[in-house]
């Protein structure tokens, strides 16, 4: 039986992931169901009908913190040389291999990283494809990528430092200043 003012789940999720895509972001609708029915579960032991006060905090919870898209149209791309763009896969790469390591644990943010980190992967191969087509080694990334690639390397930095991250069977020194160089670098690219 339907209960006035409540939501079902699947509802919640439709409409953050609607939401989330109108900031431009991207989240599997499994990765928001496993996040809601959790946060559901340590609230009360059944999960059906959302009441629409707790519906309206989960929504805004998943959906809060993310910018209106910066309009890129009258900004230059970055230029990147094929070192810097090396840096850059390295770290995409290493980021890959943290937030797998911590799937378990941590769907919703890994996913998150998981996907700024295929689309930026995507995008550093491109340019690498069109530098050497041309004959140069300067690849060439919208500022929107060099965000991407800022917003997953201080993502998979909290999840270490402040989130319980697993990284132990990595060298923690070494990762932390793969991080950071490639934050300083990208602090230095407009």
């Amino acid at each position: 039986m339907d209960q006035p003012g409540a939501m079902p789940v699947d509802d919640v999720v439709a409409v953050i992931i609607r939401r989330l895509a109108d900031q431009q972001r991207v989240v599997p609708a499994y990765i928001v169901r496993d996040a809601i029915e959790a946060t559901l579960r340590r609230r009360s032991a059944e999960i059906g009908l959302v009441p629409l006060d707790v519906a309206e905090e989960l929504i805004n919870g998943f959906c809060s913190g993310a910018a209106v898209p910066e309009d890129d149209a009258d900004t230059m791309p970055a230029v990147l040389s094929g070192d810097e763009t090396g840096r850059l896969m390295t770290a995409l790469g290493l980021a890959v291999h943290v937030a797998a390591f911590n799937l378990d644990r941590d769907r919703l943010r890994v996913a998150q990283i998981l996907n700024g980190a295929a689309a930026a992967m995507v995008a550093l191969g491109s340019g690498a494809r069109a530098a050497y087509a041309d004959g140069t080694s300067a690849v060439l990334l919208s500022p929107a990528t060099l965000r991407t690639v800022r917003t997953t390397v201080i993502g998979v930095l909290q999840g270490i430092q402040d989130r319980g991250w697993q990284a132990r069977h990595l060298d923690q020194a070494g990762t932390t200043a793969l991080f950071g160089g490639v934050l300083d670098m990208l602090g230095a690219v407009p």
